[in-house]
């Protein structure tokens, strides 16, 4: 049995609660509890790079797989959202590409109400933050908790993309996270010596030691108290036993897009009318959380190709076994990278002052998300990576073990349906140029290539997908619409602060997980600020 009162606690140990902890718990003063309502992250299966479909969908014991509402834009379907629930969160199940996003994203959040958060504020983070092994940058840090490798070296489809992209005419971007922000690129990602670099890797591995840092796992947060217009602690249940664990200093949610805003309404904070309705009695009437639901949506295409250099050769038993040995001899090998390695970050328009499309380049044919055995090919998906879309997310009952309603509202402004049009067009006209006529066959995804807008529509109604970066269901402002302040506390009760995904006001156009590590960093920078300015001299 361990101690039932901490100065802080951390709910989720995601991407941003992971960095949260660590930087806290540095602090020897500083009694720290992370939970977790998922498992450790001892498994091989989350280690080994190229095993990440495995633990990413379907019947898995690290992740949840939310569905959205029926799409009314997508054809009225259901959006598969896996969440990863266990140590290191998403990041422990995610395809490990390291993208901080464009430095013009943070400004935009400046001027959406949250002073302190521009590019130049959240640069000195991201470099304190990470171990990047490429090419010396002084834009880059060497000495941080997070590993950071160029991906490679690149098999021929691989290369087969890039040059495709030079010959479309698109720059060549050497280092997507440092001066060049614009082009086909080698992602950077989250690999350590043939292990996957997770959150908790990177944060919880070196300091699972700390006396001062418990971490809780197998708890599932049920709502945090509430006295008198103060958080005062949580309340988890473990198995059949439910417990109340104080915090006598704050109590930090880190949830995710889904959770944070959940436990946030189980605890009675959020739009009152929402939760009068389904029998939680309302503490604090916040309208805003739920609300500013967004995500990367994105359209797939799929070529089938002749030559057997696809990652489908690999699911042969032979060459699985090969790869295998290697890996948990040496690791090293196939398995010891993953199958997402290079992309782009382009303009649809000439007159945009910065990116709006994001691709990311599958060597590997696929079905329902995972290779195809004994057919060979690749994809390349393409999304708008700054969508105007917002949805909400919605309570269904009081039970925290019932699944939100989720409600993206994709496509539910025009200028989105016109951005996925246009990227669908940029990467259809990338995947038929001639560097990839030697392996390029049939076209699998579409099986016929759009003629028309209304083809083309119904394609993207039938087949669009998520690239899972839900966020801004927490939104951070200096409005009344808005969740928590700029320094990330949740307006209107004392000692309670979001941190995640979910507080961004837009979305980062890039993958979600190198911002989401950054804001962990710069809530843990607020609190022991805030700490430090209460030590009397």
């Amino acid at each position: 049995m361990f101690r039932d009162s901490f100065d802080y606690i951390v709910v989720g140990a995601g991407s941003a609660g992971c960095a949260v902890a660590n930087r806290l718990s540095a602090n020897p003063a500083c009694a720290v509890l992370l939970v977790e309502s998922g498992p450790r992250d001892d498994s091989w299966k989350l280690r080994m790079p190229i095993a990440a479909r495995g633990v990413f969908r379907g019947a898995t014991p690290f992740a949840v797989e939310y569905q959205t509402e029926p799409q009314s834009h997508l054809g009225g379907r259901r959006i598969a959202h896996p969440r990863g629930r266990v140590l290191g969160g998403s990041s422990s199940i995610n395809g490990m590409v390291f993208a901080t996003g464009h430095p013009g994203d943070y400004d935009d959040w400046v001027a959406q109400g949250a002073p302190g958060w521009s590019a130049q504020d959240v640069a000195p983070v991201f470099k304190r933050s990470e171990n990047f092994h490429g090419p010396a940058n002084d834009a880059r840090g060497r000495a941080g908790p997070v590993h950071v490798h160029p991906a490679g070296p690149l098999g021929e489809l691989a290369q087969a993309f890039l040059q495709a992209g030079r010959e479309a005419g698109y720059p060549f971007a050497e280092d997507i996270n440092g001066a060049s922000r614009e082009g086909f690129c080698v992602f950077d990602i989250n690999v350590n010596n043939g292990t996957r670099a997770s959150a908790a890797q990177a944060y919880l591995d070196p300091v699972r030691a700390r006396s001062n840092l418990t971490i809780l796992t197998g708890a599932m947060v049920v709502r945090i108290a509430i006295a008198r217009g103060r958080a005062t602690g949580v309340e988890v249940t473990i198995g059949r036993e439910r417990r109340l664990l104080h915090a006598q200093h704050e109590i930090i949610v880190s949830g995710g897009a889904f959770a944070s805003p959940q436990i946030l309404m189980l605890s009675g904070i959020g739009p009152a009318d929402a939760l009068a309705e389904i029998g939680i009695a309302p503490i604090h009437d916040l309208p805003g959380v739920g609300e500013n639901l967004h995500d990367h949506l994105h359209v797939g295409i799929q070529f089938e190709t002749p030559l057997l250099v696809a990652y489908n050769a690999l699911m042969a038993p032979h060459r699985m076994l090969r790869a295998g040995a290697e890996w948990f001899l040496f690791k090293r090998g196939i398995a010891a990278k993953p199958v997402l390695q290079t992309g782009a970050f382009l303009r649809s328009l000439p007159e945009l002052a910065r990116p709006d499309v994001q691709f990311h380049f599958f060597p590997v044919l696929m079905r329902d998300g995972a290779p195809v055995a004994g057919r060979h090919g690749f994809k390349v998906i393409a999304e708008p990576s700054r969508p105007r879309s917002r949805g909400r997310l919605r309570l269904r009952s009081s039970d925290p073990a019932q699944a939100p309603a989720i409600d993206p509202a994709y496509l539910s402004n025009e200028d989105d349906r016109i951005a996925i049009r246009r990227a669908f067009k940029m990467a259809m006209d990338t995947m038929t140029r001639p560097a990839f006529a030697p392996y390029r066959a049939r076209p699998v995804e579409p099986a016929e290539i759009p003629r028309s807008s209304s083809e083309l529509d119904a394609y993207i109604a039938r087949a669009a997908s998520t690239s899972y970066h839900p966020c801004g269901t927490c939104r951070m402002g200096d409005d009344a619409g808005a969740v928590v302040d700029p320094r990330l506390r949740v307006r209107g009760i004392d000692a309670l602060r979001v941190a995640d995904a979910s507080i961004m006001p837009t979305i980062a156009s890039s993958n979600l997980n190198a911002p989401t590590m950054m804001i962990g960093e710069r809530a843990a920078d607020f609190i022991l600020e805030t700490k430090n300015a209460e030590v009397p001299a």
